[in-house]
């Protein structure tokens, strides 16, 4: 069955959260307005233009993706940003979105490399300023992942990251938490394989450090 291209609502005062929308206090679920039962469906309206599956997908994931920003950034004004500015490319690539990942993980990646974007400069300053301390003798990135005390939140744990030095923070996010490879952040970031793995080493310690002094074990 054909779908109408245009929904003719005022998107400002358009919430959506998964499928339901709540219209100037109205609740209604998104099938009622625009037919759409799957998130295949608001997908390919996305990719055709509709502004009510824009609000949707903005809505649906605009949370989680916040703190993927935020992870990087390490404050809420520069985290909002630059939410806003990947969202924009987010919207101008969405037709070359084949399915190959899942859709968080695509939209994941672009929050990270606007994100990285954004920081650049001043995360390669920081990782050129410690290279000299960073380096470790073997760089087979054998440093095993780091456990989070029961004790702790994910928020705790976000807090902590954010606090890190920004080369720290920069490797560690894009490497154990958006999976991007050593080779990915060496291009990325302007820096080579053994500095990123040698940045991840530090940046482990350090936040082990912090988690076990939180834990009074410091």
């Amino acid at each position: 069955m054909a779908k109408n291209p245009s929904i003719p609502l005022n998107t400002t005062a358009l919430h959506a959260s998964d499928q339901t929308i709540r219209l100037d206090g109205i609740h209604l679920r998104a099938t009622q307005v625009a037919g759409y039962t799957t998130d295949a469906e608001w997908i390919e309206a996305c990719k055709r233009g509709e502004r009510l599956a824009q609000r949707w997908l903005y809505e649906k994931f605009a949370g989680k993706m916040y703190y993927v920003c935020f992870r990087y950034l390490g404050n809420t004004d520069d985290a909002q940003d630059t939410l806003h500015d990947a969202f924009v490319k987010v919207f101008a690539s969405i037709t070359r979105f084949r399915g190959d990942a899942t859709l968080e993980t695509w939209l994941t990646r672009i929050m990270a490399n606007t994100s990285i974007n954004s920081i650049r400069k001043q995360a390669r300053r920081g990782i050129k300023k410690d290279i000299d301390d960073c380096k470790i003798a073997d760089e087979s990135d054998a440093t095993a992942m780091i456990d989070v005390p029961t004790g702790l939140s994910a928020q705790d744990v976000l807090q902590m990251i954010t606090e890190l030095p920004i080369g720290y923070r920069t490797v560690l996010s894009m490497y154990a938490l958006d999976a991007f490879s050593h080779r990915d952040i060496a291009k990325a970031l302007g820096i080579s394989e053994g500095t990123s793995k040698s940045q991840l080493a530090k940046a482990r310690k350090m936040l082990k450090q912090r988690i076990d002094e939180r834990n009074g074990k410091g």
